[in-house]
């Protein structure tokens, strides 16, 4: 795909050629009242950012989006749009990958293609809007990371924005009829690690416990050794 992306009746691309930050040209655009559905795009970023302010990579030829929400809910019911944008980046990636790929998705944001990360999602959110920013190394990656070009996969970082986005917008509209439910589970299918020990860290203590799924929120529900349910909504998982 040489020119423009095509996305849905509803959606308005601002497409740049180089931005700091997609998430924060979206949330600038979001501050000035753009509407729910604009997506900003760019071909470069050269300060982009993962969770807990992590530096992502930005190599040249990947995939660097936002998009402006405004589902009008509070914090913990938007805080599942992160797990909803995971999920349909999976299904979107999934369509373009050989079968023998393993597609997962690590509590909270991350994409794995065969146990390695290969997508990222950010979501910020402020006042009655949030911005869900993703990256996915479509032809290139960081040392220790994969892209889609490592499997094989031949394609621009513009067919699969508009692969993703018609992912994004149909699971936003199941989510919007029927709630989280749906996401959690079709989440769940794909989760890393699931019924597995795993080490979590937070900024005061690491422990080890069994990852047995997440709750309507997404916390991360980790069953301890003495069959204890612990609830963590923020940290970091890893193989035990």
């Amino acid at each position: 795909m040489t020119g423009t992306p095509q996305l849905p009746q509803g959606f308005e691309l601002v497409a740049l050629s180089s931005v700091d930050s997609t998430n924060n040209h979206a949330k600038s655009l979001a501050r000035e009242g753009a509407a729910a559905f604009t997506v900003v795009w760019a071909k470069d970023q050269t300060a982009g950012r993962g969770r807990q302010g992590n530096t992502w990579t930005s190599c040249p030829g990947n995939l660097y989006m936002s998009l402006v929400l405004r589902p009008g809910l509070d914090a913990a019911s938007t805080g599942q749009l992160s797990f909803l944008a995971a999920v349909a980046l999976a299904e979107a990636l999934q369509e373009w990958l050989p079968d023998a790929v393993d597609v997962k998705l690590k509590w909270p944001n991350d994409l794995l293609l065969n146990g390695k990360k290969a997508a990222g999602i950010l979501l910020e959110a402020e006042a009655d809007w949030l911005v869900v920013g993703i990256g996915v190394n479509v032809v290139d990656a960081p040392e220790g990371a994969v892209s889609l070009k490592s499997f094989g996969v031949e394609a621009e970082a513009g067919a699969v924005l508009e692969k993703l986005v018609l992912r994004l917008k149909s699971l936003y509209e199941v989510w919007r009829k029927s709630g989280f439910e749906p996401v959690r589970g079709e989440w769940l299918r794909y989760a890393h690690n699931i019924g597995q020990a795993i080490n979590v860290r937070l900024p005061k203590e690491t422990f080890v416990g069994k990852f047995v799924g997440i709750d309507a929120a997404g916390a991360l529900q980790v069953e301890m050794q003495d069959g204890s349910l612990r609830q963590i909504s923020s940290g970091e998982v890893f193989a035990a």
